[in-house]
């Protein structure tokens, strides 16, 4: 053990810290390698911005669909009231006459 401490003949650096530094300059590079995947992988996962709609674009779109179908989705539930009034024995509400269900 002493033999690592003490420095070596052909330097004045201890045993130890070339050591040291060798696993330090093994462990730069594993990490340059690491770092040069890890951006290799983002840039081929993260689409070109010419490519396809964006996200806001997307989002857009998708409200007017949901504007688009707002006069049948009223259209299924005022059918749905009715039809629940006349199972429930309640009397059938008209058009207009949104609380007639509550008599």
């Amino acid at each position: 053990m002493n033999e690592t401490l003490e420095p070596s003949a052909s330097s004045a650096v201890p045993k130890w810290a070339s050591n040291l530094q060798e696993c330090m300059d093994e462990q730069r590079e594993e990490l340059r390698s690491v770092s040069e995947k890890l951006s290799l992988l983002i840039e081929i996962l993260s689409p070109k911005e010419t490519e396809g709609p964006t996200l806001d674009d997307l989002l857009a779109r998708l409200i007017e669909v949901v504007q688009e179908q707002n006069p049948i989705l009223r259209r299924i539930d005022r059918t749905t009231g009715f039809t629940l009034d006349h199972l429930e024995g309640r009397p059938v509400r008209r058009d207009g006459d949104e609380d007639a269900h509550l008599s």
